[in-house]
């Protein structure tokens, strides 16, 4: 089997471009939580899909929150952010006030998350689409919670790569530690990297 890699050029000028999408997206996140919000410049990996699995089975916390979105275009993607069940809760006691006791928190995660995984999902997509001029279709948002087991097992049932995105979301000085993840099949990750390829050559880097 081969694998597919990222080469140095490919892996930063993803991580500029997802941090196009990770700014507008902090900029939308702003004006709900009504403070500054910030996202650090995503750190991105290109791995299979049996290395993500491994890695979230051996991840320090247990359940994790999370929100899936599939799209379709030139290539499909299923994305998917990733919160521990902990930083999810602060993310919404953020949204929704402080004044609301933990128990009814959890009440709103699901609509709450689905909100925040649909603007950063969205507006890292619309990122990619503008830049290679071309168009996505984007489905609804789903939440789910999750433990790593049983994330791992719904992961990637259909794909062979996952771009791993590790992103630190900042709200009111707390720090919030996610991940994005982009399930690609080899067609899709092939069709991905040739776009990727031709925006390096027409911005004179390639």
């Amino acid at each position: 089997d081969i694998v597919m890699e990222l080469d140095d050029l490919q892996r930063d000028a993803l991580g500029e471009l997802f941090n196009i999408g990770v700014g507008r997206a902090a900029n939308a996140l702003s004006q709900i939580v009504s403070s500054e919000v910030m996202l650090s410049v995503p750190n991105v990996d290109l791995v299979t899909v049996s290395t993500v699995k491994e890695m979230l089975v051996k991840n320090e916390f247990r359940h994790f929150s999370t929100v899936s979105q599939y799209f379709e275009g030139p290539f499909n993607a299923e994305a998917v952010l990733i919160f521990p069940e902990s930083n999810a809760l602060v993310i919404v006691s953020h949204m929704l006030g402080n004044q609301l006791a933990p128990e009814e928190l959890s009440e709103y995660e699901q609509e709450a998350m689905c909100e925040v995984g649909n603007i950063i999902l969205n507006a890292c997509m619309s990122a990619l689409a503008d830049l290679f001029s071309v168009e996505f279709n984007g489905g609804l948002p789903h939440h789910q919670f999750n433990d790593s087991e049983k994330l791992g097992f719904h992961l990637g049932q259909d794909s062979d790569y996952v771009l791993i995105l590790q992103v630190k979301m900042l709200i009111n000085r707390e720090n919030i530690a996610g991940q994005m993840l982009y399930l690609l099949g080899l067609q899709s990750l092939t069709s991905l990297l040739s776009y990727l390829d031709r925006y390096l050559v027409e911005q004179g880097l390639k």
